[in-house]
């Protein structure tokens, strides 16, 4: 899917909906034909959006996925699923979608009008292909915060969803929780059921506060209401208020929370997307999510890939880390983005690894791996930069075999930006 490269852009990122809304109506806007389940949130998007569609799409109904970003190829970005059907968009389908979008951007050319960023021209790209697809329901996931962001242009959301918020993206959202969860909250729409996730009480009220002002109703997921029964390091069997016994593939001790939610949100789809209590828990017994604290190997040692990226998702994967690896050895490959609170996602790697092999995003936005085995080091944590994935993986990986004894086994785990995990799966695979 690299022809979008070939369509003329405009730059980086701009956050406001104008220019979406312009380029959509010249496609004859295809968002309107479409109904939607829209997600905003710091952390559990995706997951939380992979349960809803996998329980929908084993009720029969044609589910279209809008992801960003993609982790390990780009058609992942735009699918559809179907009982247990999932079909990426092809080469040969966007590039048709992104012949239409070029026409429409050269008429915004001739009127000398700003033009739409890569982001926007995939969004609209998104709509065109699950109006094509003719989807019964459409999950979708904004890009970054939710008020201005070019997702934000639908109108037929049948529930808004929003998952735990952390300051992540501040240069854009603002610089305290409470800007950052007005942004989020910008999703809210006129009477449309909101379910949400928060343990902050600023965000909480926040959220409330909208939820007021568009005379809708706010559910929170109970957390006193979940009941883990059953954990390891290959996912959960927990109950959740009168559902009971619904069991997760998804590791991670995050992942229940984000299950819950996705109940709450097919509690508030009843009536209009009805899925029998059979169909959910083999919905949810079936969802995957590839890079979220999953284990990628285990021959010799066991590899596990996470995407925690930001402070929150890198305090979760700590709390993961040190629920199922208690006894092991830990090595870690960590990669950030310069743009993150690294200092602080530092801070959290303390007293967990023996040593973490550093290595670049391969993005603009990578912090070099000189720099974070430096921020590493002065916390105290064993660090040393990598020129590669390969060669972290490599040492990562040295002397670890079956002659460890299980005190001592050593365990690997790559974390950090998404973008560096997609190398890992393709060297252990």
């Amino acid at each position: 899917m690299d022809h979008i490269q070939n369509v003329d852009a405009g730059d980086g990122i701009r956050l406001g909906l104008d220019t979406t809304i312009r380029l959509l109506g010249l496609l004859g806007d295809p968002q309107e034909k479409l109904q939607f389940i829209h997600i905003a949130g710091t952390n559990g998007k995706g997951s939380t959006a992979s349960f809803i569609s996998t329980a929908l799409a084993y009720a029969g109904y044609k589910v279209g996925r809008y992801v960003s970003p993609a982790v390990f190829e780009e058609g992942e970005k735009i699918h559809w699923m179907q009982g247990e059907k999932v079909v990426y968009i092809s080469e040969e389908e966007f590039a048709d979608i992104l012949s239409n979008v070029q026409a429409a951007i050269h008429i915004m050319q001739e009127g000398r009008e700003i033009l739409p960023t890569e982001f926007e021209i995939e969004t609209a790209a998104a709509f065109l292909a699950f109006t094509a697809w003719k989807c019964d329901v459409v999950v979708l996931e904004t890009g970054m915060g939710g008020r201005l962001d070019s997702t934000n242009v639908v109108k037929n959301v049948v529930c808004s969803v929003i998952t735990p918020v952390a300051m992540d993206h501040m240069k854009f959202l603002g610089d305290t929780l409470e800007k950052i969860a007005m942004e989020k909250a910008g999703i809210i729409k006129e009477q449309v059921p909101v379910v949400v996730c928060q343990t902050e009480q600023v965000v909480k009220e926040c959220l409330q506060r909208t939820c007021t002002q568009k005379n809708t109703a706010m559910t929170e997921v109970s957390l006193d209401q979940i009941c883990i029964r059953e954990t390891d390091s290959e996912g959960f069997l927990f109950d959740y208020g009168s559902w009971q016994g619904i069991r997760i593939a998804l590791a991670g001790t995050f992942q229940v929370e984000n299950a819950c939610l996705a109940l709450e949100c097919i509690r508030q789809l009843k009536g209009r997307y009805d899925i029998s209590p059979q169909q959910l828990r083999q919905g949810f017994e079936q969802t995957q999510w590839k890079g979220r604290f999953e284990k990628i190997s285990c021959d010799p040692v066991v590899v596990v890939a996470d995407g925690a990226h930001n402070p929150a998702a890198m305090y979760s994967f700590r709390q993961s880390v040190l629920s199922y690896y208690k006894k092991n050895k830990k090595i870690g490959i960590m990669g950030v983005f310069a743009d993150k609170d690294y200092e602080k996602m530092a801070e959290l790697a303390e007293g967990i690894f023996d040593k973490i092999y550093t290595i670049t995003p391969p993005s603009r936005r990578g912090l070099s791996a000189e720099i974070l085995a430096e921020v590493l080091d002065r916390r105290g944590v064993s660090a040393e930069p990598c020129a590669s994935m390969k060669e972290a993986l490599g040492r990562a990986l040295e002397g670890g075999g079956r002659e460890d004894t299980q005190e001592s086994a050593r365990a690997v785990f790559i974390f950090g930006s998404l973008s560096i995990l997609k190398e890992a799966y393709q060297l252990l695979y």
